[in-house]
């Protein structure tokens, strides 16, 4: 992913997965060259998470509440992975927690997830995010909102 040949307003979004078997489900959207919205456009890379209809969304509680941890991986080692973690609580925006009936929520995360400089190869620390013209994603999530209890599978 050469990040300046990139479109200047594209991103990406990864196929809709689930915080567990019966849990939330979302997607991670990033654009490799920052978001219009924000003094990052050129400069970083942000990342926002997104809510999506699931196939138990009737079994959970909403809304959502919990951590959302996006790493960027270092492609030559397990270590010295880059990460920020989203808290969805009560300073969230109402609908970027909500239930989702349609396509999906508005996203909720950062502008300024890593600097374009931190992507090379950095032989001190061993680390280069960017390799192949690949970036690697991995996202963790640590609900805190319950399911129904009468309801649960």
């Amino acid at each position: 992913m050469n990040i300046q040949r990139k479109k200047k307003d594209e991103d990406w979004y990864s196929p809709g997965f689930y915080t567990s078997p019966g849990g939330y489900r979302m997607s991670l959207n990033v654009y490799p060259n920052g978001n219009d919205d924000d003094d990052s456009k050129g400069t970083h890379v942000s990342c926002y998470i997104h809510l999506m209809a699931g196939k138990c969304d009737d079994t959970l509680e909403w809304p959502f509440q919990g951590e959302v941890t996006i790493e960027l991986l270092n492609q030559l080692e397990d270590k010295n992975h880059w990460q920020f973690t989203i808290s969805f609580d009560e300073s969230t925006d109402g609908d970027c927690k909500q239930r989702v009936t349609e396509e999906g929520s508005s996203g909720w995360g950062t502008t300024q997830f890593v600097p374009h400089s931190q992507l090379e190869y950095d032989a001190p620390t061993n680390c280069q995010y960017l390799k192949d013209d690949s970036l690697y994603f991995r996202v963790s999530v640590k609900v805190t909102s319950r399911t129904k209890p009468w309801l649960a599978l």
